[in-house]
This record gives structure tokens, C-alpha cells and sequence, in this order.
């Protein structure tokens, strides 16, 4: 991006002496001379950057690819816990909620942190072995995020005790914190908490709203606890005053063996639960709809989400406004100042909050690749989700792939480089 910033402006500044020349020549004589040196800088630029592109390193780790989980060992302490609460989460229906995560150490270091696991069960019977001929590790799943024990307590070096306060989101699962010494390279698990859970952990969260085929069809994807086996999901939908209408989903789900590569199918790898969605179609234009995500289980009982909004679009040719935003590049970050360091996507929150602000005065967004990236940890997809919903929930939210999303060598991506692995094989 920096290199075809400085592109630009090597552009723009040769445009603008070019101008200031151009007054001085013949009309006929000075027009071919630019036309001739605009085009050869062009060529220049286009080169430079398709050699740059083939040859940059990918850049900017995901923060849990520094926690070398596979070198985790053992060792529990008599004195030292760590217990969070409350235990229920989402008792109001909420799908997100504050922990407070408390612990006491007697060997307190600079270096020790805390890790959140999801599934709460986090041992070796859940490992697979990449390869025959490799034993798999002792912990073989990272954590979904982590924080350093001294985060908010400056004196826990001093003292060993600690009390950190962190969100967590309805991912499907149980949670566990787990309190390791020997800082991210050879972690040490030396306590273990309780298990914390959401009321409902498979309930229906953070839809996605996307323009149809057609001008009057919306489409909405979901993600859920739920399969086919289960439940029936739809949406039930209509217009602001009036009658409902019900809209059955298609279900779709996809395993660890899917994945490309590591750390997606190995490290990086969690259940992505079952992804739902639905069209809503023959909708009126300009007008406003209220819908809300519902699974039927086989017992007659309807597990219902929340209810959201959102305007059809104009007729095709009206004359109407349409605001369009367009990014890329985004990515999470996480509000309790989790998983981050050397800054490394805190701007992505500063976005979404611009975004939501102002989302009066937006009627679509497009965001053109390199979503959250995931990098190959796949809990952080829902985490993206959540960050998102209030847009997404409310305004069509157009997605493209971008090399985080897409590249893997040998899968016939454009660049043969490993920045994703979440491909499905």
C-alpha cells in the first residue's frame, strides 16, 4: 500500500510540472511529449509494482501466531488460581458480556498471561497429529485471545494477584482462562478456571445482510449452534406495519480437513458452528423491513435472535441518493485491548464506530478484501461478525477476498504465498 502511495505521488507530481511546461510548448508538440512521457511513467509504475507485489513478504502476524502452543507443558501449582465471573452469560439474551477474570500466583514474572480457551476443555484428547509420523502436542489449540497478567495491574510482579476484565462474544462453546508463566514462547500452564457459558451458546448471532440478484432481494447469512439435525432455520420478515412472512435458510458447515494448511487445520483450528442463510425477495423499493432470525427445534419450541432493520433498495433508474462506502483492509481488534501488540489493528475499531455513527447516511458497504485477518485462527471470524453488526445487521455488507482470505500455495490463487490456509480444499 506505502509503495503505491509513493507511486501516486510521484504520479500526481509529475503531472502537475508537466502542466507547467505545457504552457510554454505548441499545442500539437507539447500534447504528444506528454502523452509520450506520461505513458512511459505509467509502464514504469505498473512494472514496479507488479515486481514489488510477486516479491513482498506477507506482513503482520496474527498476535496468537506469537504463542508457541505447541511447546505448552505442564505445571499446576498448589497456591496459584485464576477463577472468572460470572458463570451464566447472556442471561438478557446479550451476545457479548464482561468477565472478570481473577488470579493469584506466588511466582509472578513480567512475562506471565492469561489465555481464553474455547471449548473450556482444553486437552490433548482433542489434538490430531498432522502427520502419521509426528505426535501431536500437549496443547494443540490456541486461545481465542490473551492478555498479559500485568495488563492492569501494575504491581503484579510484585504481588502475583490480578484482576483483568475481558468481553467475550457467544462463540458457540464454553470458556476457560488459563494463567501460563514462561511468556509466549514456552508457555507454562500453571492454573486453570472454571468453565463460564452463555445461556444459550447455539443461538442464532450476527447477521449479514447482502444485495440480491436481484434489486428487490436481500440476502441474509447467520451463524448458529444449530445443524440441520436440529432445527429448521428461516427468518421471519415484512414490512414495518403489516403481516409477516417466514423465509426458510439453507445450512452449510465445513471440517478442520478442509482447511489448506496450518495453523487453520491445526492450531488455528475451532468449529465454526453452521452458517445459515436466507432470500428475502419481491421487496418493496425504498421501503423499511423488520426481520429477526428464528430456528424451530423438532419439539415445537422457536429459538429466536433479536429484531433488525433495513431499507430495500430504490428501483433500478430511480432517481435517488445512494451513499456507498467503500474500504478495504479493515480488520478486529478487540474493546478489552486483548490479542494486540506494536498496535496491531486497534484502528479497526476507530472504523467500525466511524461507521456506525454515521450509518443514517450510508445505504451500502463494500469491503474489498482482507476482511479480519484471521490469518488461519478461525475463532476470530465471529469475533469479526460481532465487531460488525450493527453495520452489517442494518446495511448491505458486500465482501471481496483479498490475499488473507484467498492465498495458499497450489490452491490456483493469483500469488503463491501463505496468508491465509483457510481455503477450503
Amino acid at each position: 500500500m506505502d509503495q503505491t502511495r509513493n507511486s501516486s505521488i510521484a504520479l500526481c507530481f509529475f503531472l502537475k510540472k508537466e502542466k507547467e511546461k505545457k504552457r510554454k510548448w505548441d499545442h500539437e508538440e507539447g500534447l504528444g511529449l506528454v502523452m509520450r512521457r506520461l505513458g512511459g511513467i505509467i509502464l514504469s509504475i505498473i512494472l514496479h509494482l507488479t515486481a514489488s507485489s510477486v516479491w513482498a513478504k506477507p506482513r503482520g502476524d496474527h498476535p496468537l501466531s506469537n504463542i508457541a502452543i505447541h511447546k505448552a507443558s505442564i505445571a499446576l501449582h498448589d497456591s496459584a488460581y485464576i477463577k472468572a465471573a460470572p458463570t451464566i452469560l447472556g442471561l438478557r439474551g446479550q451476545n457479548s458480556e464482561w468477565v472478570s477474570v481473577e488470579y493469584n500466583f506466588p511466582n509472578p514474572s513480567v512475562n506471565d498471561w492469561i489465555g481464553v480457551f474455547s471449548p473450556a476443555n482444553i486437552s490433548a484428547s482433542i489434538c490430531l497429529p498432522e502427520s502419521p509420523r509426528v505426535s501431536p502436542p500437549l496443547l494443540c489449540i490456541a486461545p481465542i485471545k490473551y492478555q498479559f497478567a500485568n495488563y492492569s495491574n501494575p504491581k503484579y510482579q510484585d504481588t502475583g494477584k490480578g484482576l483483568l476484565k475481558l468481553q467475550l462474544i457467544n462463540q458457540r462453546e464454553d470458556f476457560s482462562f488459563a494463567l501460563f508463566s514462561g511468556g509466549l514462547d514456552n508457555p507454562k500452564l500453571v492454573a486453570v478456571s472454571n468453565a463460564i457459558s452463555f445461556a444459550n451458546p447455539k443461538a442464532p448471532v450476527y447477521p449479514r445482510l447482502a444485495q440480491g440478484k436481484s434489486w428487490d432481494e436481500m440476502t441474509v447469512t447467520w451463524t448458529s449452534g444449530y445443524g440441520i439435525n436440529e432445527a429448521e432455520p428461516f427468518v421471519e420478515w415484512g414490512p414495518q406495519v403489516g403481516d409477516r412472512k417466514l423465509s426458510p435458510a439453507g445450512t452449510l458447515t465445513f471440517s478442520r480437513n478442509s482447511m489448506c494448511g496450518a495453523p487453520a487445520r491445526t492450531v488455528g483450528w475451532r468449529d465454526p458452528g453452521f452458517i445459515h442463510t436466507s432470500f428475502l425477495k419481491n421487496l418493496w423499493p425504498n421501503s423499511m423491513y423488520k426481520y429477526r432470525l428464528g430456528h424451530r427445534l423438532f419439539n415445537g419450541t422457536i429459538v429466536w435472535s433479536q429484531t433488525y432493520r433495513f431499507r430495500a433498495s430504490p428501483y433500478p433508474g430511480q432517481d435517488s441518493l445512494q451513499r456507498v462506502v467503500i474500504f478495504g483492509d479493515m480488520g478486529k481488534a478487540e474493546a478489552d485491548g486483548s490479542n494486540e501488540y506494536s498496535n496491531y489493528q486497534p484502528g479497526s475499531l476507530n472504523t467500525t464506530q466511524q461507521l456506525i455513527n454515521d450509518l443514517g447516511n450510508t445505504d451500502i458497504v463494500f469491503h474489498i478484501g482482507d476482511i479480519c485477518y484471521a490469518n488461519g485462527y478461525l475463532s476470530q471470524w465471529d469475533q469479526f461478525t460481532s465487531q460488525i453488526e450493527p453495520i452489517s445487521s442494518t446495511v448491505p455488507y458486500m465482501i471481496a477476498s483479498g490475499n488473507h482470505e484467498r492465498d495458499w500455495p497450489g490452491t490456483g490463487s493469483f500469488y503463491g504465498n501463505t496468508d491465509s490456509g483457510e481455503n477450503v480444499v
